[in-house]
């Protein structure tokens, strides 16, 4: 199995990736923890040491996830010791993280004196946020208003792990103070769900990567009872269908999804230890090992092959749909929500564990694309603020966070990704090492006594990789260097060494050098060409990539300090609809498309670029240059094709205009029944009531004698607006009951019957509509939707939409 090479032992000097490092160490260091600290000491009884705490994401008034930024927070820190380029700097990143474990360890003990049966909780909300998860009924002033505990809660137990293993070479002391208030908490959690009554309750509310975290602190411990704890995280039926093969992700939650698979194979790592299972596992368990390793595997590739775009980004609205159905996400429906950054963040952390375990170099291309595009791409290079979603489509721009005010979950996992840039360009195994990114760097390596100096022309693929002795007065020993030939590579790759060419295999995964010795030098040279990709549901919806870059359309800089709100707290891209999203040619597809990949204009560092690229043949005027540069600009990324008066141009032209006259008409739309961000928005309050997904989309459900509501904003209603339900006849004959109105002032007894219906799709979903009276919403901001069921639970609901009239 590889390893990995510490974060501490390389040294970023690629200026671009060194300036986004340097970005967020100063963001880390302009943040105070005792803020964060606040709702901590608050819960363990403690008058909170700052007078106020952060507000957005960790607010305490209105829906919120406190308590999660403030994890990222720690493992940012503690990673950011390691990369830190001076001592004055390191000194200040260590302050700020011995104030913020010190805070967690007398929080921790403050509350455990005052509840001593819940000893090791550690939280910013009280334990009735776990209880409500578990399925006990609370009454409403009890109530947290935090919207994902587990989630929030495994944050802080990752912080605090990645606390401990990088703080061992800084303060010891502090080091142990971090496992050691770990290692209660994993305790508090090991009692907590041992007794639960329905522990398959515990996993239908998001909670991270809660398996990965525990499985790890059991690595660190020892201790059986983390390893039990781990595995009611573990989602046995989800895992089981994955390693059959099955595609279950439309309609799951991405980030939800991600990091179970990370903790499933983070499980099949740590007993592939033949004695550590023989230890720890009966024979049962151990016959199942393969089948964690499999799920993840095959996770993988589903997302990889049917829901990712050109940068490595996935998701649209933070879910999967259906598989490659990539131009209607981007598209034909809100292309303002592609590509949850977490969701990137998360497949890097499954892709390098899944190489390490297999060694299969599709793990690090996927990384090196991934990586180029959607994580440099996602900071702004001035202000350090990063993305919450990317937009594919043409037309959008990036929207940053601020940075005192919003702490969304992709801040999160941003401060974490820019503090670990170089965690992933080697791995060793015995005295082999791989070489997978190419960005200028150094890396010293102790056991061989060997430093390697790697300088990179990242525009023309030039490789120059210099081996010095580490220490001079001990002997070096030879090492072989595997050098990955990426996926993107046209051509036959050249090697030199020490200014000798070599022979090289153009079809092998890895460039093989062996006995590399101290005082040689290797150059190597991977061709770099344009190519095309297109989505699977439109062939000539295509993006360019040039070498490992995603390559995006420069257009217009229309509005770009705009943006709407979107989920809880999230501000999201606006679309300028004059933007160019066509590239016209007066030849058909299959005269230009040869033609393009031949006599493309590149000009290399341009205006700030690493390169430009022109296409020939199509009547728009764009540069295309690297994605993962582009700020300050709307931008394109996929752009539609099309032959210069076609008829299929006639009939596209035709449906956007439908499409565009059908949004007008939108005044309030719901189908991410989440139990999350996308619900919250729209101020969910429910009882008696469990969402999930059927044939691939989301549903809500009334229990017997529950209900659950929204409030929508109808600002933009006109008179007469219809409310229009989705069902599916999978429920026919079941019955649910609406009312409008703050009041209940209306109310309809629904009963389905898809005979009825004359919009019954072939998987069974139809729509039921409603016209609202129009004293329901004229001169109102606002109106509440009441779902309620009888003694029976209600048939499920798949969609809400507000629909103003067609216009003339």
């Amino acid at each position: 199995m590889k390893t990995d090479i510490p974060l501490q032992d390389v040294q970023v000097t690629d200026p671009e990736v060194l300036r986004a490092q340097k970005n967020t160490i100063n963001y880390l260091l302009s943040l105070d923890p005792q803020r964060f600290l606040y709702g901590f000491e608050q819960v363990a009884g403690l008058t909170p040491t700052a007078a106020k705490p952060y507000g957005g994401w960790e607010r305490f008034d209105g829906h919120n996830f406190r308590g999660h930024f403030f994890g990222h927070y720690l493992s940012a820190l503690a990673q950011s010791l390691d990369v830190a380029k001076d001592d004055v700097t390191r000194s200040k990143l260590l302050a700020k993280l011995e104030t913020s474990i010190t805070g967690l360890h007398h929080a921790q003990q403050a509350y455990a004196k005052i509840k001593p049966q819940s000893a090791g909780y550690i939280s910013a909300f009280r334990e009735v946020a776990l209880d409500e998860v578990e399925g006990k009924v609370i009454p409403d002033k009890e109530k947290e208003n935090v919207i994902v505990p587990w989630y929030d809660l495994h944050k802080i137990l990752a912080g605090l792990i990645a606390s401990y293993q990088h703080l061992q070479a800084y303060n010891r002391g502090m080091a142990n103070m971090a496992l050691a208030v770990a290692d209660q908490f994993g305790n508090y959690v090991y009692h907590r769900v041992s007794q639960l009554a329905d522990p398959k309750q515990l996993l239908k509310v998001e909670y991270g990567g809660m398996n990965d975290a525990l499985y790890q602190l059991f690595q660190l411990t020892g201790d059986e009872r983390h390893l039990v704890a781990a595995t009611h995280f573990d989602e046995l039926d989800l895992f089981q269908a994955l390693a059959a093969g099955q595609d279950v992700l439309p309609g799951k939650h991405a980030n939800t999804t991600i990091p179970k698979l990370i903790g499933a194979l983070r499980r099949y790592e740590i007993f592939s230890d033949s004695k550590l299972a023989d230890q720890y596992l009966d024979e049962t368990a151990q016959a199942q090992l393969l089948m964690y390793l499999q799920a993840a595997e095959n996770f993988w590739q589903i997302v990889v092959a049917d829901h990712t775009y050109v940068t490595g980004g996935n998701s649209q609205s933070e879910h999967f749909h259906q598989a490659g159905a990539l131009y209607h996400d981007a598209f034909m429906a809100d292309g303002a929500t592609t590509c949850e950054t977490c969701n990137t963040y998360n497949m890097l952390k499954l892709s390098r564990e899944l190489f390490k375990i297999t060694g299969a170099k599709q793990y690090l291309d996927y990384y090196d694309r991934t990586y180029t595009n959607a994580i440099l791409g996602s900071q702004n290079p001035e202000t350090g603020m990063m993305t919450y979603f990317q937009p594919m489509a043409a037309g959008y721009q990036k929207v940053f966070n601020r940075p005192f005010d919003e702490f969304w979950c992709c801040t999160g996992t941003g401060i974490e990704s820019f503090t670990k840039l170089g965690d992933s360009y080697y791995f060793i195994e015995d005295d082999v090492l791989y070489i997978s990114g190419y960005f200028s760097n150094q890396v010293i390596l102790p056991e061989p006594n060997l430093r390697l100096n790697m300088v990179v022309d990242r525009a023309k693929g030039n490789i120059d990789v210099k081996v010095c002795q580490l220490t001079p007065q001990a002997t070096a020993q030879p090492l072989d260097l595997k050098f990955r030939q990426p996926d993107w590579c046209v051509g036959k790759p050249t090697l030199k060494r020490n200014g000798i060419q070599e022979d090289v295999e153009d079809a092998s995964d890895f460039i093989t050098m062996p006995q590399v010795v101290a005082g040689e030098r290797l150059t190597l040279h991977f061709p770099m060409a344009l190519t095309f990709s297109a989505t699977k549901d439109n062939s000539q919806y295509i993006a360019l990539r040039y070498g490992p870059y995603a390559l995006a359309g420069v257009l217009d800089d229309y509005q770009l300090a705009a943006d709407r709100p979107n989920g809880i707290l999230v501000r999201i891209a606006t679309l300028n609809p004059a933007s160019i999203n066509t590239l016209t040619s007066p030849d058909t597809w299959e005269q230009w498309l040869p033609a393009a990949k031949t006599t493309y204009q590149l000009a290399a560092q341009t205006d700030g670029y690493l390169l430009q690229i022109k296409l020939p043949g199509i009547a728009e005027h764009i540069n295309f240059v690297p994605y993962y540069q582009v700020f300050k600009r709307r931008y394109g990324l996929y752009f539609q094709w099309q032959q210069a008066g076609s008829q299929a141009a006639q009939q596209r032209t035709a449906k956007l205009a439908q499409v565009q006259k059908y949004r007008q008409r939108v005044v309030g739309e719901l189908t991410n029944f989440d139990q999350n961000n996308w619900e919250f928005s729209q101020r969910l309050e429910a009882k008696g009531s469990q969402v999930g997904s059927f044939k691939g989309r989301r549903f809500r459900q009334v229990r017997a004698n529950g209900y659950f509501s929204y409030i929508f904003d109808v600002t933009k209603a006109k008179a007469p607006m219809d409310l229009i339900l989705t069902f599916n006849q999978a429920d026919d004959f079941k019955a649910i009951e609406v009312t409008l109105g703050a009041n209940s002032d209306y109310a309809y007894h629904v009963v389905l019957d898809a005979a009825k219906a004359d919009n019954v799709s072939a998987d069974g979903f139809f729509t039921y509509k409603i016209s609202l009276p129009a004293d329901l919403y004229e001169a109102k901001a606002n109106l509440l939707l009441r779902f309620v069921s009888d003694q029976n639970a209600s048939a499920r609901l798949f969609g809400i939409l507000l629909l103003n009239p067609a216009s003339d």
